[in-house]
């Protein structure tokens, strides 16, 4: 174990710039989606409780303004489920996106020091679109975890749960209300999707220009085999005369 964490030190020393790049701009994601949300609870508030039958937690709600006729409302309300207001109230729900939520807390920077100790980020010559993709999305991903990290721990009485603003409802009718936070997690998320697609063609590619550089390599040898061999035929031909 303390093997372990001696190699994680040494990455950190060697990736500091990185790290310190990681961590300055997961929290102003973090105090940007705090920020807003405390914005529209100051705006929008306040909040609205009742207790829906079969519920553990409370529903809270506050005003909805139209931003964009057609197109965008600010709706507050709480959410103590997972993004977009799935999972519902219950206490084990809360409990268990708790849970999910600090293990990412936890082990994502684990992860980013694996990343980058295993692709040598650092280093110019191999620092690639693919990498920084990697490496965007892994922020994205952190900062909009932290910021509903916050509400979900901390927030019990009112508000209580994640607190929820943005409603694009009148474009999309009966889709979730959201945050800043969940915004970046999902477009961090797809961000390491379509990466991974590019990456998979990437390889692919160059599967495919592999093969062919066998098959032509393959093909020289057989001719220069060939044509050794007709030398040798023509040398032994010329002997026997």
């Amino acid at each position: 174990m303390s093997k372990m964490f001696e190699g994680f030190k040494e990455i950190i020393k060697r990736y500091y710039k990185l790290v310190i790049f990681f961590i300055v701009f997961s929290l102003l994601i973090c105090i940007v989606d705090q920020i807003s949300k405390w914005a529209a609870y100051s705006l929008l508030g306040p909040l609205n409780s009742t207790l829906v039958p079969g519920d553990d937690l409370p529903s809270q709600y506050g005003q909805s303004v139209t931003i964009i006729p057609g197109l965008l409302n600010f709706t507050l309300l709480t959410n103590n489920g997972a993004a977009f207001g799935m999972g519902g109230n219950t206490l084990g729900m809360r409990i268990v996106f708790i849970i999910i939520s600090w293990a990412v807390f936890i082990f994502l920077p684990l992860i980013l020091l694996y990343f980058l100790n295993k692709h040598k980020f650092v280093n110019k010559d191999k620092l690639t679109f693919i990498h920084i993709m990697y490496f965007i999305a892994l922020i994205f991903i952190y900062g909009g975890n932290l910021g509903n990290l916050i509400d979900r721990t901390f927030y019990w009485g009112i508000p209580c749960g994640v607190i929820d603003f943005i409603d694009i409802s009148p474009l999309i009718p009966n889709f979730g209300v959201f945050n800043i936070a969940d915004s970046f997690v999902v477009i961090g998320v797809l961000l390491v999707l379509v990466t991974l697609i590019i990456e998979m063609f990437k390889g692919d590619d160059k599967s495919k220009k592999e093969l062919e550089s066998v098959k032509t390599n393959n093909l020289t040898n057989q001719n220069n085999n060939s044509s050794s061999n007709d030398k040798v035929n023509e040398n032994e031909r010329d002997s026997s005369n």
